[in-house]
């Protein structure tokens, strides 16, 4: 159980929107503490996390397997007296909205742009380096395709974009390598200290190591879209695979190139009983992959979010078959 006087920061460890929210609000409130998650151990987190006197939650969706527990946490550390802001851009029930307005959160929600502007905005009047701010939620909205936002393409326009797609990349890049080649705990605290690093003024590309994991991105990059071709396996309008990857978001794109399908999905073991699943889309693809998404994690009653192009969900080993055959019917 944290300090009563803490103020927690915990938004969505697995990408760099996630990270560059975290250090966006960490700039903001200097005096905070930061904490990662995903989105199948949020609640869990929020819990370690104890009764902060704030807490800023960011990057981290809602469904329908999520939210009763999640509401339960906020009505919890609502009756503890801790003030909770909700900032997001992912798909939200206009139900879970209400619910959680009603008991005290701020929500903070818009789905056209990314959660690092998102926590820009918000938080514009705190933030003490509006050039580091700007150029993180410009990282943020890039690597989760969502540039194209108002507010975004305002700030993107503001540097050189060459530049902001370098330092996006080199970001995205370092956390994938790191998530891929570091254990439990170690993993965390890597990805700890570079919001610290990114809170404090450095770029993506000083972070120590972050071109060599960059170049190893590449290399792998390039033997795992020659594997696809021959391992990838269709199913409808969608191709799926098995990986090791730890960047399962990033092989589901591969496979995209490697079958010439619209929507690619890749799966690897989580534990010894459960799958972390990510599915891509194509520009052109007219679905939404956060609903299909959604009504598979209700199906299956397990938890899952994201985006209309990129989203993902948490199985059962069992469940994948079945997984499949919803994917079969929501993707024709």
């Amino acid at each position: 159980m944290k300090s009563q006087e803490s103020i927690a920061i915990l938004s969505h460890r697995k990408d760099a929107d996630g990270l560059s929210s975290a250090a966006i609000l960490r700039i903001a409130m200097p005096k905070s503490t930061v904490y990662l998650s995903d989105y199948s151990d949020m609640v869990e987190t929020i819990r370690e996390i104890g009764s902060p006197q704030e807490f800023f939650i960011a990057d981290l969706a809602l469904n329908d397997g999520s939210f009763p527990d999640f509401l339960s946490e906020m009505k919890r550390l609502g009756q503890a007296g801790t003030k909770i802001q909700y900032i997001d851009h992912h798909v939200l029930k206009s139900e879970f909205e209400t619910a959680l307005k009603e008991c005290g959160v701020d929500v903070y929600h818009f789905t056209e742009e990314s959660a690092a502007v998102l926590a820009f905005q918000k938080h514009l009047p705190q933030i003490g380096n509006p050039t580091q701010a700007k150029i993180l939620a410009s990282c943020g909205a890039i690597t989760d395709l969502m540039d194209g936002g108002s507010v975004a393409r305002k700030l993107i326009s503001s540097f050189d974009r060459q530049f902001l797609l370098y330092e996006a990349t080199v970001l995205a890049f370092t956390i994938s390598m790191v998530r891929k080649e570091k254990e439990g705990g170690a993993k965390n605290e890597i990805l700890l200290d570079i919001v610290e690093r990114l809170a404090e003024g450095d770029l993506p590309h000083a972070i120590p190591g972050a071109i060599e994991y960059c170049q190893a991105f590449a290399q792998n990059a390039s033997e795992t879209l020659e594997r696809l071709k021959s391992e990838g396996k269709k199913a409808g309008s969608f191709g799926y695979v098995k990986t090791s990857e730890s960047s399962t978001g990033n092989v589901a794109y591969a496979l995209i190139g490697a079958l010439n399908v619209p929507v690619g999905m890749a799966y690897r073991e989580d534990g010894p009983d459960n799958y972390e699943v990510s599915l891509r889309a194509t520009e052109d693809y007219r679905g939404d992959l956060s609903q299909v998404v959604g009504k598979a994690a209700k199906a299956l009653y397990t938890s899952g979010g994201g985006h209309a192009k990129a989203s993902g969900i948490r199985i059962k080993r069992d469940q994948l078959e079945d997984l499949i055959a919803l994917l079969r019917k929501e993707l024709s």
